[in-house]
């Protein structure tokens, strides 16, 4: 027969694990978790990663992948591309420390001479087609991820030849209407610089105009009955009366319409169709940009990565 001290202390340990039961239960139903490096505890369950983490670390393979290329390559734009890209990755990188994330890992670039001159180029045109798997991104990443696969679409161009990304060629309306008045003032500017430039120097205004023109015409007809009228007139912020100037003018107004581009991403936030749409646009517009001789930036067009 038990004695009564081993009565008592089944009678403890009775209650200790009808207490500990309650809190677990206590502690389910409020809906916690644990860390994610927490010991595991039955029915809680533990963290797992930040939803945006598994996109964004991704995207700073992809972006590894450009600078190591980079490294080997001759092409003229290879050397800015890859400090372009290093900028990104640090900056990828620190962001995701600031929200818990784990960033991967740095690969380093293969050493020894360049066994594949092409490879930039397709590393570039890779990440560029990726850019549909950021659309479901948190509306605190998705800029900054955004603009990273659009500097890989306009070094692809660069380099060789841009892409197209598959999808609606033009953002819905509220967007297409808050992009529309920089677009026909980019088409209007270049216009005049066409007109102001020498015969035997139009080639790069033509190409800008050519690409500006075909852009308009789509967000026109898909604006249909919600088409804004466009304004009496245009006031150019400067003078083309030179070749710089006109390099001044183009910049200028080019850079207006990737900031209008990089405004407007938030609100294509999960809408795949409407970001394809915005992010082919602002990509060709930051590759005219930097052709007209702007210095490439990380981040185009955005006021702020944080």
């Amino acid at each position: 027969m038990p004695s009564a001290s081993q009565h008592a202390t089944v009678r403890r340990r009775a209650v200790l694990g009808a207490a500990l039961a309650g809190c677990v239960a206590t502690l389910t139903g409020c809906g916690i978790r644990l860390e994610r490096d927490a010991p595991h505890i039955p029915g809680i369950k533990t963290q797992g990663p930040p939803p945006d983490q598994t996109v964004l670390r991704r995207l700073l393979d992809s972006l590894d992948a450009s600078i190591n290329a980079a490294a080997t390559d001759t092409a003229a734009w290879a050397a800015k591309l890859a400090a372009l890209h290093r900028a990104q990755r640090t900056r990828v990188t620190a962001v995701m420390a600031t929200q818990g994330m784990t960033p991967s890992a740095s690969t380093a670039a293969p050493s020894g001479p360049a066994v594949d001159p092409g490879a930039l180029f397709r590393f570039e045109q890779a990440g560029a087609r990726a850019v549909g798997t950021l659309a479901d991104l948190s509306h605190r990443n998705l800029p900054m991820a955004a603009a990273v696969a659009v500097t890989q679409n306009a070094g692809a161009s660069l380099l060789g030849h841009g892409v197209e990304v598959s999808g609606a060629t033009v953002p819905k309306a509220a967007v297409a209407q808050a992009i529309l008045p920089a677009l026909r003032a980019a088409t209007y500017a270049l216009e005049v610089i066409v007109a102001k430039t020498p015969l035997d120097q139009r080639t790069r205004a033509e190409d800008t105009v050519t690409m500006l023109h075909a852009t308009r015409a789509r967000f026109e007809a898909a604006l249909g009955s919600d088409l804004p009228l466009p304004p009496d007139g245009y006031a150019l912020p400067v003078q083309p009366t030179s070749d710089a100037r006109r390099r001044q003018l183009a910049q200028r107004v080019l850079h207006d319409l990737v900031t209008a581009c990089a405004d407007q991403v938030v609100a294509t936030s999960a809408d795949h169709t409407s970001f394809i749409g915005l992010t082919n646009l602002w990509a060709d517009a930051t590759e005219q940009w930097w052709r007209w001789g702007a210095a490439p930036t990380p981040f185009p067009g955005l006021k702020s990565v944080e």
